[in-house]
């Protein structure tokens, strides 16, 4: 006896991110049902093979996913078919799905495609839920327009009991990620669709302005007499080597081995294969590497993470990420103190390396193609917008002379 079991890539349900559900189409008891099992772009699904393409990120696990989930609807199929199990509660939904339940299936997504950052991101995000909005009894088919409008004044606004301050309102930005995030898990793991209303729910972000040094600070900054080998020595040479660097990002460098550092250039390879670095060193870029290089394994000594074979590789991607925000946050605190000794009335930390350098840049190149390769930027829409938001602060300043002087 056949059945009448495939995969296919639902096209008629697209997600926020442009993904179609991929489904398990079959017929029982003469009623067509669907199950979801995974999601990708049309542009990655192969019709011929009914698989993701083997150029897609993790292809290998959502193919292996997809064939198991075949195997396993198959095998339940045959048994109802052949009258060896007359039950099809199998087939059925067992329980109407919570916002706690999707926001643990998108979680699940983030350990099987080794996210570990984002995995991170999204827990706090479902702990956050489950403690101050009560998502494991918050049902999907209850959330509605009203529901988005109370989640977004509570993230916006801060939380007392009593005079006591226990959750700190979220940025306009923080807030709307959040949003976005449930949107997509919601259309990812269920079947209740979206409304327009509910898309098109925004909370007002300002945008911060990227703060720089001037020469004048850097140079402050520079003269400094510090204790050598010190970790406010380390830490300056580490936020002035990421200015060298074209604005290198801190992550990048604090893992940056001393065999990257050779016959004067710096190279860096990305796992995603873009983006890649080859930079030359500037003279003082030089002396800053000819100070450490070849005392430790990687170029500067604060990174000391090393992976447990014991462990899986998520759990140690975990784990990188966990020393790599300790050791940034490291270098940030002695930044701070160094503006203080340098009396830089700004709150210094690694990211204003970035925006110092780009500053620089702009300044010197009047070619935003050029500048967008050399911060690394993905297109030059979000290159034009880094510019205007890095320009904002002496607009303002000049605003405020104009009226004022």
């Amino acid at each position: 006896m056949s059945i009448n079991l495939k995969l296919r890539l639902f096209k008629g349900k697209t997600h926020a991110d442009g993904t179609h559900p991929i489904q398990l189409q079959f017929y029982l008891n003469g009623k067509e049902k669907r199950k979801g099992i995974y999601f990708c772009h049309a542009k990655d699904w192969d019709e011929k093979t009914s698989r993701v393409k083997s150029k897609v990120t993790n292809s290998a696990y959502i193919n292996n996913l997809l064939s198991e989930k075949y195997a396993e609807y198959e095998r339940e199929l045959l048994k109802v078919l052949n009258g060896e199990n007359q039950s099809t509660a199998f087939f059925e939904i067992k329980k109407e799905l919570t916002l706690d339940d999707v926001m643990k299936l998108e979680l699940d997504r983030f350990v099987n495609e080794n996210k570990p950052m984002t995995h991170a991101r999204i827990n706090s995000y479902t702990n956050e839920l489950r403690l101050y909005f009560n998502s494991a009894n918050t049902y999907i088919k209850d959330i509605d327009l009203r529901w988005f409008e109370k989640y977004a004044a509570m993230l916006s606004n801060d939380l007392y009991s009593g005079t006591e301050l226990i959750r700190k309102g979220n940025i306009g930005s923080t807030a709307q990620k959040k949003l976005k995030t449930i949107r997509r898990a919601i259309e990812k793991f269920s079947n209740f669709r979206i409304g327009q209303d509910i898309k098109d729910f925004k909370i007002p972000a300002k945008k911060s302005v990227k703060q720089k040094l001037t020469k004048e600070e850097l140079l402050s900054l520079e003269n400094l007499e510090l204790e050598p080998d010190s970790l406010l020595f380390i830490c300056r040479d580490i936020f002035f080597m990421q200015i060298y660097l074209r604005g290198c990002r801190i992550g990048s460098l604090l893992k940056a081995y001393s065999h990257q550092f050779n016959e004067g250039r710096y190279g860096a390879i990305n796992s995603g294969g873009k983006n890649n670095v080859d930079s030359k060193l500037i003279p003082k870029a030089q002396v800053i590497v000819n100070r450490y290089i070849g005392k430790h394994d990687r170029l500067f000594p604060l990174f000391k993470f090393t992976e447990d074979p014991q462990k899986s590789e998520f759990e140690n991607r975990k784990e990188e990420f966990r020393h790599k925000h300790s050791c940034t946050a490291l270098v940030n605190n002695n930044l701070r103190v160094l503006a203080v000794k340098a009396g830089i009335k700004k709150p210094l930390s690694s990211h204003i390396a970035r925006h110092t350098f780009a500053r620089m840049a702009i300044d010197k190149i009047n070619n935003p193609m050029v500048t967008m390769e050399l911060l690394g930027h993905s297109s030059l829409a979000v290159h034009q917008q880094y510019l205007n938001d890095i320009r904002k602060e002496e607009v303002l300043d000049q605003a405020a002379d104009d009226i004022f002087g």
